[in-house]
């Protein structure tokens, strides 16, 4: 499994797609795409879908669809029919199939065809640099990786991630430090900018 293709903000170019797809597939095993941010990688790289799944070797994609505006539901698409195989009786079994399973399926087609996926997309990417623009040059702070995608992983001080969710905002500490910002296709470029004034703020305390 090719956990995302922007796994740590980071993307997955098609060539490194490819590259995993044929070790895979040289020893005989099947490649997974976790595409929970797939249309984030889309719309950073500036390619069409197929270029980074099963034209790059992909066998099997998880396309997020809960990450991207939709309420509920991701969807399963598989590249290699015979890995379909018995799927659908797996999923049951595992209790992912709902009683009206029209309800979830539905909104995927409007989410498609009117494009809402790449543009939300577009949108958390945009956020994102724009966060990362607020804080440049914000002293006794770094980046742990490039800004790519929907993703700003920041190197904070402790003292300013406990002054930052004293303040009320909720974010995920990584390994080392690491503190991970995701904008979605929610996030609103004057929260985005309250949240890099308070950040400046709590390193200067």
């Amino acid at each position: 499994t090719i956990t995302q293709p922007t796994e740590n903000g980071l993307l997955y170019t098609p060539e490194e797609i490819r590259a995993l797809a044929d070790t895979c597939h040289e020893h005989g095993l099947s490649l997974h795409m976790d595409g929970a941010r797939l249309a984030n990688a889309v719309a950073a790289l500036g390619c069409s879908p197929a270029a980074i799944t099963w034209q790059a070797g992909v066998d099997a994609l998880s396309f997020g669809g809960t990450k991207n505006g939709m309420a509920v539901g991701d969807a399963v698409v598989f590249f290699n029919r015979k890995l379909s195989r018995g799927f659908a009786e797996r999923a049951k079994q595992g209790g992912q199939i709902a009683s009206k399973m029209r309800f979830i399926t539905a909104p995927w087609l409007s989410m498609i065809k009117s494009g809402a996926w790449l543009e939300n997309a577009r949108h958390g990417n945009a956020c994102a640099r724009l966060f990362a623009t607020e804080l440049a040059g914000a002293t006794g702070l770094d980046l742990a990786w490039p800004v790519q995608s929907n993703g700003v992983f920041l190197l904070l001080p402790e003292q300013s991630m406990n002054t930052l969710r004293v303040k009320g905002w909720r974010f995920y500490t990584m390994f080392g430090g690491v503190a991970r910002f995701l904008f979605g296709w929610d996030a609103k470029p004057e929260t985005v900018k309250a949240l890099a004034a308070d950040i400046r703020a709590s390193l200067q305390a």
